[in-house]
């Protein structure tokens, strides 16, 4: 929209102002003339009505840049020829570039151009509305052409390949409290253009993402520093400051950068701030003052500051606030005018400046509030136009009524200018205005209505605001900072484009059928990793991989596994860039993980998952019964060089897409796809994950867990499901074992896993099969290798105790085996009780299986002569001897074996030193003894007594005191010896074949142990008691006619006898406590067991 004439602004003062005048005097055609010539050629750039061709524009644009290509940048060295520049040249530029003729618009951005290459420190307002008012404007596409649009899409692409215009915007314009957010408008633009509405791709999509990639490339390019990125957390202020709405200075380049990106922080607070405020304008201050923007008692200036300054503001809500009869806000509009600058402005710029950046509200008296406060400062700072202020309020407000009039359209009548004239006379302090001032007043306001910018409006710009612009250039508000090569906005610039230019990316990727096209938008792909993988932008690498997986897993199952492939070429293309990207980036891959898997199982599903994946050492054997599918494939293979093969490779098979019969190109394409999925090593994301870091292998076992999806009891609800476990479980068990030195990191997650697995198993599954194993596999590894997390690991193996029995009795066998492997690999790792408690428990139920039998017995023999036998490890050693005494699996030779090594660990106990303690745990052992002679078998129960005997009879030296050994005498020996002549008396031969056998070595032991243990028995007060009940087992004995006993007993009684009389222990005066002469009742049982025996036998010693 064409605009009155402003008036000239006033000259700026420039680096070298002196030297000008210098140049004028010394040279006949100075800058004078200069000037003189180059606005000459700046008003032929301008159409300001019929007359003006646009060939003449033409011509004067030509001009125009070939004066600035041989001025350069010696242009800034002349403020009057600046003046232009900043002024008429933009202003035409700007007006002339909305025009429909495509060779102006084409030389306006060129020019523009190269006034940023050479002179945009003096240019940095004009530079905000050119790009937002033309650049922005043409390349939205809206109520213009498609060629003009592409032309002004070619400029933005032309300015992102400059390697500071992006950055510039950023620094100066996002990160200003007061000025647009530019830059982030730019790549959101772009970012739009590239989504085709009619899905087919045109000029401006593809120029739109070379925008994107070109601002790329910059970030890239100075990435290459070798700075080391570190957002820095910006806190809010810790007190409220005038210094928060005001730019920082610009002397040093890097403390200026460091408070504009504060101010960038800033800024996105004051926006939470202004969408409170235009809700509810309470709230809104109260959210500001929470953080120190605004002072916790509110200020007229504080406010007025904040309508002056924040972008965004509703204009209606700032005029009902500024209108507002309040004491409080009617200083707050005295204040806010006072930030206006109207020197050297016309009335009629000045008032429209001033209403623009409000809505009037609709009383009366607010308007008269709002128009004499505007009126004051006038006056003020314009003197010699109007006699007093109330001059300047009569004609604003005469001008308001004016401009009601004119662009009502419900008043049919007009007001003329006479009657203008009329209605103004006399208001200058009793004098008349000039009527030239009111004409020109009349006139604008008549032709150009006071046009305030829609909340939300991003591309009109007034005259009076071009005005203000121009204005303020030749301020330091007007010096835009030049930023170098060094990348300190870099990190922030990435936060706002990486989303937007990733979708872009992707869109084309998906619409594009052009081969160079696909090859540049995957150039764009591993641009956008590398860059986020220097910043560390881990929320990139995820969209990045998340938006490439797309492709791969809408795939479906076809007749042939390379199908899929073939009929998707793109899937296999966005395959090998993500596995690309993973394999370089993974340091920054979180939740991308989910996606990462994805693709994996869907590959599994194909039959396409290479065999190095399916089949890794660390889970291989981890069922009885292997059904993986085997392929080959060739190990070396460049991911960059096989991306840009690739594409070649799918354009020119697209013939084969169309037979149905297996063509060779067809046979030819699918060993393709199979070299392709294997250059993508996708093994190395697992195999390889100790290189990781911390975080993004813990969100790949998260990954791996999550993709599993739940299995209760590990049962799946379909085969697909199982497959789908059985893959996460081994690559899950896989990294576990990579990662060793990361153990504590991944156990609970891997733990809970494998607990949700195997916990309760009542049916036997492949998936409840390999978590048992690969529990087994994870302790095998790394028990040995870590001493510090042995205990926790081996705790581990209690889920195997809660498995079914029908499901542990399956898979016995090959457990035990492992079980085994892990002993024998580090027998000395089980240190604390609940170990040992847990491999007793799975060594008793191993005990009683036939196929287990054997390997656990080993484990048994590594335990009892590799250990050191404790008081942690002693009662579950012992039970587990005793279950494989007891057990038949192993046969009557292992079962008295088990004894053997029941000796063993009572030799081992009888090293300790004696006490209460130690006879407990010693009388364990010596039960497990006497238990066993009760055996059924009659070898083991031979061996049994034989074996309690040695132990008895070796282990008197160990200190035990009288009455221990009485407790041993009547609760192990004697009361085992009356067990087994029961059993012979009531003649149990099925059940206890040749027990009369066993009951004559039972006699045996008897009469050997108490002679052993005569010199501790006899002064106990018990002792006649042991020898009553002696005797009566003797007796026993006699009653159940067995030769073997009856040859037995009467030896086993002389030899007892004979000793006791030595040591004067049975003599004629014998009695026990109750006067019951023992003399007498030993006799008397001697007689009856055998005739021989008669005191007359001991004369020798008795007299």
């Amino acid at each position: 929209e064409e605009s009155p004439d402003s008036a000239s602004p006033k000259p700026g003062e420039g680096p070298a102002a002196s030297s000008s005048k210098v140049v004028e005097e010394s040279k006949p055609y100075g800058i004078n003339c200069l000037v003189e010539i180059f606005a000459f050629l700046t008003s032929l750039v301008s159409i300001e009505d019929v007359t003006d061709s646009e060939e003449s524009c033409i011509y004067g644009l030509s001009m125009i840049r070939v004066a600035l290509e041989a001025g350069l940048a010696d242009f800034s060295l002349f403020p009057e020829l600046m003046n232009v520049i900043r002024d008429d040249l933009m202003s035409n530029m700007m007006r002339i570039a909305l025009i429909p003729n495509l060779a102006i618009l084409s030389m306006v951005c060129s020019i523009a151009f190269l006034l940023y290459t050479h002179l945009r420190s003096f240019l940095r307002l004009q530079f905000e509305a050119f790009v937002t008012n033309v650049l922005l404007r043409i390349s939205d596409g809206e109520y213009v052409s498609y060629e003009q649009q592409e032309i002004a899409l070619e400029s933005l692409v032309a300015f992102s390949r400059h390697p500071t215009f992006m950055v510039d915007l950023y620094a100066n314009l996002d990160c200003s409290i007061d000025r647009g957010n530019v830059f982030e408008a730019v790549c959101n633009l772009l970012s739009k253009n590239t989504f085709p509405s009619n899905s087919q791709l045109a000029s401006t999509h593809l120029l739109s993402l070379e925008g994107l990639l070109a601002i790329f490339n910059n970030l890239l390019e100075r990435s290459k520093q070798q700075v080391e990125f570190k957002p820095k957390e910006f806190k809010d202020p810790s007190e409220s400051s005038d210094a928060v709405w005001l730019p920082p200075p610009t002397s040093d380049f890097v403390s200026w950068a460091e408070q504009m990106k504060y101010k960038k922080y800033l800024k996105r607070r004051i926006d939470v701030g202004v969408d409170h405020f235009n809700r509810d304008p309470k709230k809104g201050f109260q959210f500001l003052q929470s953080i120190n923007l605004l002072p916790q008692e509110l200020t007229p200036e504080s406010v007025a500051r904040f309508l002056y300054t924040a972008r965004g503001l509703s204009k209606n809500v700032v005029g009902e606030l500024l209108g507002d009869p309040k004491e409080f806000y009617l200083k707050v509009l005295d204040y806010f005018v006072t930030l206006f600058d109207f020197k050297g402005m016309s009335f009629d710029h000045a008032i429209r400046r001033y209403l623009e950046s409000f809505f009037l509200p609709g009383e009366a008296q607010k308007i008269g509030r709002i128009l004499e406060a505007f009126s004051k400062r006038y006056y003020a700072q314009c003197p010699g136009i109007f006699a007093n202020a109330d001059a300047a309020y009569v004609l604003s407000y005469s001008l308001l009524m004016l401009h009601t009039d004119q662009h009502n359209d419900q008043v049919k009548k007009k007001m003329t200018v006479e009657e203008f004239i009329r209605n103004n006379r006399k208001i200058n302090d009793g004098e008349d205005l000039p009527e030239e001032m009111l004409v020109d007043l009349y006139k604008s306001i008549a032709t150009y209505e006071i046009r305030i910018q829609a909340d939300g409006n991003k591309f009109d710009l007034s005259h009076a605001q071009w005005v203000d612009i121009v204005k303020r250039s030749g301020t330091p508000q007007g010096i835009l900072v030049s930023c170098t090569m060094q990348p300190v906005f870099d990190y922030d610039m990435f936060a706002l484009i990486w989303g937007p230019t990733i979708a872009s990316i992707s869109v084309v990727f998906d619409q594009a059928e052009d081969e160079s096209i696909v090859q540049y938008t995957i150039d764009g792909f591993l641009s956008v990793a590398h860059l986020a993988s220097v910043l560390h932008f881990c929320d990139a690498i995820d969209n990045l991989v998340i938006s490439l997986c797309k492709f791969i897993t809408s795939l479906t199952p076809k007749a042939s596994e390379s199908d899929a492939f073939i009929e998707d070429s793109k899937a296999m293309l966005a395959l090998v860039t993500m596995f690309c990207i993973v394999n370089q980036y993974g340091d920054c891959v979180r939740n991308g993980w989910r996606s990462v898997i994805d693709c994996i199982l869907k590959l599994h599903r194909l039959h396409l998952l290479p065999n190095k994946v399916t089949d890794m050492e660390e889970v291989r054997n981890t069922l009885r019964h292997s059904n993986s599918r085997s392929m080959n494939f060739n190990k070396n293979a460049n991911l960059q060089t096989t991306i840009l093969q690739s594409v070649s490779s799918f354009f020119s098979s697209d013939s084969a897409k169309e037979e149905e019969v297996k063509s060779p190109e067809m046979e030819e394409a699918e060993k393709r796809i199979t070299t392709y999925i294997e250059s993508c090593h996708i093994e190395e994301i697992f195999t390889e994950s100790k290189f990781l870091e911390a975080e993004s292998l813990k969100h790949l076992v998260s990954a791996l867990i999550w993709s599993a999806g739940e299995t209760p009891k590990g049962i799946a609800n379909s085969e697909e499901e199982e497959e789908r476990a059985l893959l996460c479980l081994d690559l899950l068990i896989s990294t576990t074992i990579k990662n060793r030195d990361r153990f504590h990191l991944l156990w609970s997650d891997t733990f809970n896993h494998l607990k949700s697995i195997i916990d309760s198993a009542t049916l036997l599954s492949p998936l409840v099969e390999k978590g048992v194993f690969g529990l087994l596999r994870i302790c095998q590894r790394l028990v040995p290798y870590k001493e510090d997390v042995a205990d926790e690991l081996l705790r581990s193996l209690s889920l195997i105790l809660k498995l079914d029995a029908k499901v542990a009795d399956i898979l016995a066998a090959q457990l035990f085996a492992e079980l085994l492997h892990l002993v024998k690999g580090s027998p000395d790792r089980i240190q604390t009780e609940f170990c040992w408690r847990t491999f007793s428990a799975i060594l008793r139920v191993g005990a009683h299986h036939l196929e287990a039998s054997p390997a656990g017995f080993e484990i048994l023999e590594i335990f009892v002569h590799g250990a050191e036998i404790k008081e942690e490890n002693l009662v579950p050693l012992l039970d587990a001897v005793q279950a494989f005494i007891e057990g038949h699996a192993g046969g009557e030779d292992q079962s008295m074996k088990a004894m053997d090594q029941l000796m063993n660990v009572v030799s081992k106990v009888k090293a300790w030193p004696a006490s209460d303690k130690l006879f407990g745990y010693w009388v364990k052992a010596v039960n497990v003894a006497k238990q066993a002679c009760t055996d059924s078998r009659p070898q083991v129960r031979n061996h049994a007594c034989v074996m309690l005997q040695q132990i008895l009879l070796s282990s008197y030296s160990m200190g035990h005191t009288g009455e221990q050994w009485g407790d041993v005498m009547k609760n192990v020996v004697l009361a085992t010896v009356n067990t087994l002549v029961t059993h012979v008396k009531k003649r149990k031969q099925q059940e206890y074949p040749d027990m009369d056998k066993t009951a004559r070595i039972a006699v045996l032991m008897l009469s050997k142990a108490f002679l052993q243990f005569l010199p501790s028995l006899a002064d106990l007060e018990c002792f006649s008691d042991i020898w009553l009940e002696l005797l009566s087992i003797l007796d026993l004995c006699n009653s159940c006619s067995s030769e073997e006993l009856s040859e037995a007993v009467p030896e086993a009684l002389k030899n007892m006898i004979l000793v006791m009389a030595t040591e004067g222990i049975l003599h004629p005066g014998w009695t026990d406590s109750k006067n019951i002469n023992l003399w007498n009742v030993t006799w008397q049982r001697a007689r009856s067991t055998s005739p021989n025996l008669e005191p007359g036998m001991l004369k020798q010693y008795t007299g």
